[in-house]
């Protein structure tokens, strides 16, 4: 199975388990014994603010949201840019982390970007890429601007086309793939 740390996975248009419909989804950790992920486009009505003052009794300026990583319950997660304060980099410039007082020193800081989850995706070993080989997830390589960016609510349709240009690419042998097909 190839190393799937790095990638985002767009839910099939026929997938339709609640927890995954049109969800993407960042690959955290991919290791033999199974794959951790977290969904990038599930952001709560929460925010940090909301959750920091009434989990840790502490105030907190951020009005952020807070997303829904998945339906597998586990500890604060935060996605971000700054090495120092990483318990691992997942791509060049990209950091998770788990542990409060990085997370603490991100949310009450001037670090940005970051998005900070409750809950993850998980799958045990082979279980991810019989999904994948079953047509349920596309995969494409991640990148910050699509973590980061501003339209959440279009990611799935961004990841898909990106994953189709990629797909068409490599079977039509085209290079430069218009982002519109009507172009050619």
């Amino acid at each position: 199975m190839p190393n799937l740390t790095g990638q985002m996975l767009a839910a099939s248009p026929a997938l339709l388990d609640p927890n995954f419909r049109q969800a993407v989804i960042l690959i955290v950790q991919a290791v033999n014994e199974g794959t951790f992920g977290l969904v990038l486009n599930r952001p709560s009505d929460k925010t940090v603010r909301n959750l920091w003052e009434t989990v840790f009794n502490e105030s907190c300026a951020t009005k952020q949201l807070i997303h829904l990583g998945g339906p597998v319950f586990g500890p604060l997660m935060i996605l971000h840019t700054r090495r120092e304060l990483a318990d691992w980099e997942i791509l060049p410039g990209l950091y998770f982390a788990t542990q409060k007082n990085f997370i603490e020193e991100i949310v009450n800081g001037d670090v940005q970007p970051y998005k900070l989850f409750l809950g993850h995706a998980g799958w045990g070993k082979g279980q991810l890429q019989n999904e994948i080989d079953e047509g349920a997830w596309y995969s494409l390589p991640a990148n910050s601007k699509m973590i980061f960016g501003e339209e959440e609510s279009r990611l799935w349709e961004q990841v898909l086309q990106s994953a189709g240009r990629q797909m068409l690419s490599r079977v039509f042998r085209i290079k430069n793939f218009p982002d519109d097909p009507t172009w050619n």
